[in-house]
């Protein structure tokens, strides 16, 4: 007795499976872009003292070297200033208003919701 088993659609569902992932990756890198700018945004509110950390605008130098870049699904946001360091963490003579660290804990959420809606709206 032989028995004979066939298998329909499978590359339908290949081709489908493979148009997912595109979709996924696309949506990806769309809401890291997204979230990238919005993380910006906040951290400059939050030195510009919109937020509840101290305003640390005296020239605007800091506020407007606020920058992104993303690649390899990352966003990163940072400054090129040197200074920047001390007030974040603090120094002997003043106290750390961690603009960057709070933004990110503050946002943390809203940020897992800006990639998630991106990569559902390109699937």
């Amino acid at each position: 007795m032989t028995v004979k088993i066939e298998i329909k659609g499978i590359e339908t569902t290949r081709k489908y499976l493979e148009m997912k992932k595109k979709g996924i990756q696309i949506g990806n890198n769309k809401g890291i872009n997204k979230a990238s700018f919005f993380m910006q945004g906040e951290v400059k509110q939050s030195i510009a003292g919109r937020r509840s950390e101290p305003t640390s605008v005296d020239t605007g130098r800091f506020l407007n070297s606020i920058d992104i870049v993303t690649f390899n699904n990352k966003g990163i946001i940072f400054t090129d200033l040197d200074y920047p360091i001390h007030l974040e963490y603090g120094t002997s003579k003043i106290r750390a208003r961690r603009h960057f660290n709070n933004s990110k804990d503050r946002n943390k959420n809203k940020v897992k919701d800006i990639i998630k809606n991106e990569i559902n709206s390109s699937i």
